[in-house]
């Protein structure tokens, strides 16, 4: 029931977060042009070391990947859909106030960067392409976390079990212990009885030792 309510929690998660991306344009300085029109995505739930080893991934899948001072590029790339000149890649992760890491895209198309207004049938084709990166990203970043937490889960219910049947074990030793003591209580009774049994006994004895050892005085 709890990894249930667990799945469904990591659903709508993920579900809100595909219906709300969406890619944002905006001026953002590059190491190769400042101020230069970039494509910017958020990336909410995901660490910042798993989002850039992604990130990675994806760039060195398009062209030649190169990495300085917080700056990933891709150069040289090539797609079809983009037309047969190759065109660079630069992208930076910056993180907002609300914790929530976003990546900054900017696609070189040689002299001028990629726009919406200047480029449309080429923002069209990008724009998908990031999307799908955020949305799988995020969507493997909650699948692992939830894997975790089922790892989680089910430690603690072994544990929960573990305990339960030390409880039935101690319970069932206090049992033991309660049938010995009623026993012991009974015998330790009987033992009473037999002891004043054995002390008339004893008595009755010793005075028959006693009369006989007179006997053997008198023949003195």
């Amino acid at each position: 029931m709890k990894l249930l309510i667990l799945i469904s929690l990591v659903f709508i998660s993920f579900s809100s977060f595909s219906q709300k991306a969406r890619v944002q344009e905006e001026n953002f300085s590059f190491s190769v042009s400042a101020n230069a029109n970039s494509f910017s995505v958020e990336i909410p739930y995901a660490k910042k070391s798993f989002i850039e080893s992604r990130l990675k991934k994806l760039l060195k899948g398009w062209g030649k990947h190169k990495e300085s001072k917080g700056e990933h590029s891709s150069l040289m790339v090539e797609m079809k859909d983009m037309g047969k000149m190759p065109f660079n890649v630069y992208a930076r992760l910056t993180e907002g106030n609300n914790e929530i890491i976003s990546i900054h895209f900017g696609f070189d198309l040689g002299g001028a960067f990629l726009s919406k207004r200047e480029h449309p049938e080429k923002y069209k084709i990008m724009e998908p392409k990031i999307i799908d990166f955020a949305s799988g990203l995020i969507k493997d970043w909650i699948s692992e976390e939830l894997k975790n937490e089922e790892k989680i889960l089910n430690q603690l219910e072994k544990d929960q079990k573990d305990l339960e049947k030390r409880k039935e074990h101690l319970e069932k030793e206090i049992e033991d212990f309660q049938k010995k003591i009623t026993q012991n209580e009974k015998e330790i009774k009987e033992n009473i009885d037999l002891q004043g049994k054995k002390k008339e006994a004893i008595q009755l004895q010793d005075k028959k030792v006693k009369k006989v050892d007179q006997k053997l005085k008198d023949l003195n």
